[in-house]
């Protein structure tokens, strides 16, 4: 898989089809593979192809992992990345925030100030509610 997964709780707050690829690719292949086909309907195969940039072992977990979301045709709707971007995005936000400032971290990742402070305060609420099923 790859040197780089995202943490079993982000992972669960992905949409099932992404939560799904990343699961079956691992992070890195995730991004590099929704970059290419992110917004398509694509037939995924039963067989190795090349047509879709994956390898055999790719493909059978790719498979095994959307099974659930094929219609009968073995199609599905592959997400786009912002979803997964915006995900891991936030969570680095949050996770360095005591270290890092707001206009440290709105520079490094092309936002405002407030952007930045509205996704701190998500994180926060995020927190709390987790806090309360615990």
């Amino acid at each position: 898989m790859d040197d780089f997964d995202l943490s079993p709780e982000l992972l669960a707050t992905l949409p099932p089809v992404l939560r799904a690829v990343v699961r079956a690719l691992g992070y890195g292949r995730a991004q590099e593979w929704l970059r290419q086909w992110g917004g398509l309907l694509i037939n995924l195969p039963k067989h190795h192809t090349r047509a879709l940039g994956l390898t055999d072992d790719e493909l059978q977990r790719l498979r095994a992992e959307l099974a659930p979301h094929l219609d009968s045709n073995d199609r599905f709707s592959v997400p786009k990345i912002d979803k997964l971007w915006i995900k891991h995005r936030n969570s680095l936000i949050n996770a360095n925030k005591d270290w890092q400032s707001a206009s440290h971290q709105a520079r490094a990742y092309h936002l405002t100030v407030r952007q930045i402070t509205n996704i701190r305060r998500e994180g926060e609420c995020d927190d709390r509610q987790m806090s309360l099923f615990d």
